[in-house]
């Protein structure tokens, strides 16, 4: 990568600090408080940024040790409740969970066999749809899969998930699974910049480091504001904090009004 096209870590810490002015000018921020502060903004830009996380599948094979601890309970300290722990442990990087299928196969709507209800529509039709006659035939196998999806409670599961425990709780009977099954969670995984390094070249990830040094900077600055140095030069970090923590408010209201994807409307 160029010198304005951070590819690394260290190149985004150092690419931050020119445009602050170094080395012209010294840039009073110790080296670990610079690598904690690119870690927030990299934490900031995965939660907030369309680019900072996808979507992914995780495949779970149900094994009888899984389903042993799925019935297990535990006391909720030393009162008489107890919670259920019916879940799964997820791979780091989880943000969300959006939707788990148990039972990954064919239903009597969805395409899989000769004997299901779309497929008899298909063979029938054919002929019919040849000539310009596909909107009933869409029509239908949109309300087929509708149905499928309101009446087949096995396909789409209750859960419940918090990323800071990294547990995925389903609310389902165990019993109904078998040692062999598969489990598939549709999941929200964060970017991990060490694999997809063109992440540190997000126009918007250097601004908000170099934000978030100039801020450090002012902090660190504030503590001798008004102190005069020698030649006459007075340190001015008061400034230098306020300029950066607007800096820093303007770049997040960008985020969320710019690239953090909306949530999803509910109808009905």
């Amino acid at each position: 990568m160029s010198a304005t096209r951070p590819a690394t870590k260290t190149e985004l810490r150092d690419y931050a600090l020119r445009r602050l002015g170094f080395p012209t000018i010294d840039i009073n921020v110790a080296s670990a408080q610079l690598d904690d502060l690119i870690e927030e903004a990299i934490d900031y830009y995965q939660e907030y940024h369309y680019n900072g996380s996808y979507k992914s599948f995780i495949k779970i094979e149900v094994t009888d040790a899984i389903k042993t601890a799925a019935k297990a309970t535990a006391q909720i300290g030393s009162s008489a409740w107890y919670e259920d722990t019916q879940y799964v442990s997820l791979p780091p990087g989880v943000m969300s969970v959006n939707r788990v299928f148990s039972q990954i196969g064919a239903s009597s709507v969805v395409p899989g066999n000769i004997f299901n209800i779309k497929y008899q529509i298909f063979l029938n039709d054919i002929y019919a749809m040849t000539h310009g006659h596909i909107l009933h035939y869409f029509m239908t196998s949109q309300y087929l899969e509708t149905l499928d999806w309101v009446t087949n409670n096995n396909a789409n599961r209750r859960i419940r998930f918090n990323e800071h425990q990294g547990r995925l709780y389903l609310d389902f009977d165990w019993d109904e699974l078998e040692a062999g099954d598969f489990i598939l969670v549709e999941v929200l995984m964060r970017q991990d910049p060490e694999t997809y390094t063109d992440m540190y070249n997000d126009n918007w990830l250097k601004d908000y480091v170099e934000a978030l040094f100039q801020q450090q900077w002012g902090r660190n600055l504030s503590k001798y504001d008004g102190i005069q140095m020698l030649g006459g030069v007075t340190l001015n970090g008061r400034q230098i904090l306020e300029d950066a923590s607007q800096f820093k408010k303007d770049l997040e209201q960008n985020i969320r009004d710019t690239y953090e994807i909306p949530p999803m409307d509910l109808v009905g």
